[in-house]
């Protein structure tokens, strides 16, 4: 099982023998503290054995909390505090223990392992488990080393991934391999196994009345996040930088605060090759990088990369994605872009690439169930007060706002009729490559209400609701583990930090919009360190906005990828092949901004060969 997941930890191994219970680790060392200690460890009362892989944001107040002094603590891995931490309060430690981590712990008194990740899942943990055989690795590659754990792919999984229901529960994409879940803990002892929740943020956590006040209280925990996850980058850290607020946000905070150490920012940018006729989406910024030169321009410190689009083959980097993630990739397009950015990093020698990822649910957040949340306190004033403020300033219009404000009240049907009139999404056939029959057999519409997600994507009124279930619905550990493995990078997202989420979660609607100021908190709080040009965009980022050409330069690669799963059991009851196979055979030569086109082509018929192509290397064909 180690030698299996070699390919993640190239910096030693460790093992620990406890007789019919075995632990054993590949390490990968990327803070300065990791060389103390080579775990698994074992508590000084000889009750516990822990291993972990683990980046702790605050490892003073951790030592002072464990009453452990500076010098001791100064000396002691992320892993020797996390022990310590257990050894005094167990499940208690996840009220004290900030960070990205995934551990195991044995407990030889009770005959209990315990198996954790941190809130947002940043670092991976799998399991399996039959009659009282428990087994478990980072990656599920470690578990289908055992003889008895077979390489299948769960088609139910790879079916609610097409109708892009949110992952939710221990499955993974094989059969006999489940996860523990973000924000989780499972047990194995003598009661069986029991999987419980330890993050649940409190809406009413205390903050700031003021908006002012709540503006410093954010500034000071974004600080305070990127800092933490500079920790033993060195020199040098990497970063993405879009045209948005959050890497924007992620990259320029950490340029301000290496620049008095000598320390540099590398920012990557993906843009379109020059030359590339763009589709001209309305509302959406095609060639991101003259925004993002102009956030780079204020730092003197941070080095600037626009990696532009030189003909992506679409079907070419899938087997290397299989490999490295272990899951179905959700936008092949992108796959071009990020792995050319992940070749200049490593060339550069960088260790630490910071991402922006969880920013639209924590800090950037737009607000948009304020109409809802007016509507349902009585308020109308407000709700008038409100949509009068966002039609003044051209970001909405009197419709769509009541759409927002109604949207909750409405029938599925008449919601259905509405939304397809104005063209948008309103079934799963818009844009999933999911055969009919599949989804009755997965039962598509009763797993999506189990998981809570709307397949006509009504208006919400419950803003803390919407994004805690947005946030809980992304698993990140299984590719941030697979940058590591392809690319030697560690990947850290400030905008994710627990603290910091917990703390905008928490904050009223209202400090996200208004006056007709949607992402409000973020406008006004990133003034102090973003290019005003920046702050005011209203236009969104469009990731790979020359995609079609990739996909016009890849049709016989993907011809021949629909071919293959052809002679691949069950693809033909999963994926409706003709509807791909029509789809590349009628390519536009024209009209890629419409919506219905896009949907037809972006995410029908990519994910669909994405899903494909996992299922036909999981079946372990020889198609």
């Amino acid at each position: 099982m180690n030698y299996a997941q070699r390919m993640y930890g190239l910096n030693g191994e460790g093992a620990w023998d406890g007789g019919n219970i075995a632990f054993a680790l590949r390490r990968s060392d990327r803070l300065d503290e990791d060389h103390f200690d080579v775990p698994p460890l074992v508590s000084g009362c000889g009750r516990y054995t822990l291993m972990a892989d683990v980046r702790l944001d605050d490892r003073a107040g951790l030592a002072s909390a464990l009453d452990i002094p500076t010098g001791e603590a100064a000396v002691m891995s992320d892993t020797r505090l996390v022990l310590r931490a257990w050894e005094k309060w167990q499940l208690g430690l996840f009220d004290h223990v900030y960070g990205d981590f995934a551990l195991a712990v044995w407990d030889s008194h009770e005959r209990q392992l315990t198996l954790a990740r941190d809130a947002l899942g940043a670092k991976p943990l799998h399991f399996h488990h039959r009659d009282g055989f428990v087994a478990f690795a980072s990656m599920a590659k470690g578990l289908h080393a055992l003889p008895d754990v077979p390489i299948e792919p769960d088609e139910a999984a790879l079916a609610g991934l097409l109708a892009l229901i949110p992952e939710s529960g221990p499955g993974t994409w094989f059969r006999h391999v489940w996860r523990v879940e973000p924000g989780h803990y499972v047990q194995f002892g003598r009661q069986g196994m029991v999987s419980r929740r330890h993050w649940n943020p409190d809406r009413n956590q205390p903050v700031p009345a003021d908006f002012e006040a709540q503006v410093e209280g954010f500034r000071e925990l974004l600080d305070r996040a990127v800092a933490a996850r500079l920790r033993g980058a060195g020199k040098r850290v990497g970063s993405h930088l879009s045209a948005g607020l959050d890497s924007a946000a992620v990259t320029a905070t950490a340029a301000r605060l290496m620049a008095d150490q000598g320390g540099q920012v590398t920012a990557f940018t993906a843009a379109p090759r020059r030359g590339a006729d763009l589709p001209g989406k309305p509302g959406r910024i095609e060639d991101e990088s003259h925004l993002a030169t102009a956030t780079a321009r204020l730092y003197p410190n941070i080095d600037h990369r626009v990696v532009r689009s030189g003909g992506h083959d679409l079907a070419g980097p899938l087997d290397q994605a299989f490999l490295l993630f272990e899951r179905p990739v959700l936008n092949i397009c992108n796959l071009g872009w990020t792995n050319r950015i992940n070749d200049e990093a490593r060339q550069l020698g960088l260790a630490v690439m910071l991402v922006g990822n969880a920013g639209n649910m924590s800090f950037s957040y737009d607000g948009m169930t304020l109409p809802g949340e007016l509507l349902m306190r009585g308020d109308i004033g407000g709700l008038v007060r409100e949509g009068r403020a966002l039609v003044r300033s051209g970001r909405m219009r009197w419709k769509g706002y009541f759409a927002r404000a109604l949207g909750q009240f409405v029938p599925d049907t008449l919601w259905r009729i509405a939304g397809r009139s104005r063209g948008r999404v309103t079934g799963l056939g818009d844009y999933s490559a999911l055969s009919e029959s599949a989804a009755v057999q997965f039962d598509i519409a009763a797993r999506a209400d189990a998981a809570g997600h709307d397949l006509g994507y009504r208006a919400e009124s419950d803003a803390f609701a919407q994004r805690l279930r947005v946030l809980r619905r992304f698993d990140p550990g299984n590719y941030n583990k697979g940058m590591l493995a392809g690319w030697g990078l560690d990947v850290r997202d400030p905008t994710a930090d627990r603290r910091l989420v917990e703390y905008c979660l928490a904050l009223p609607t209202g400090a996200f919009l208004a006056d007709g100021l949607p992402r409000r908190l973020a406008r006004v709080g990133l003034a102090d360190r973003l290019p005003s040009e920046v702050v005011g965009e209203r236009a969104k980022g469009y990731q790979a906005a020359d995609w079609f050409e990739d996909l016009a330069n890849s049709r016989h690669a993907l011809c021949d990828e629909v071919g293959r799963l052809r002679h691949v059991k069950g693809a033909a009851d999963l994926l409706d092949l003709d509807r791909l196979d029509a789809a590349l055979e009628n390519l536009p030569t024209e009209g890629w901004e419409r919506p219905e086109v896009e949907r037809e082509y972006r995410l029908k018929l990519l994910r669909g060969i994405s899903t494909g192509h996992f299922l036909r290397k999981a079946s372990r064909t020889n198609a």
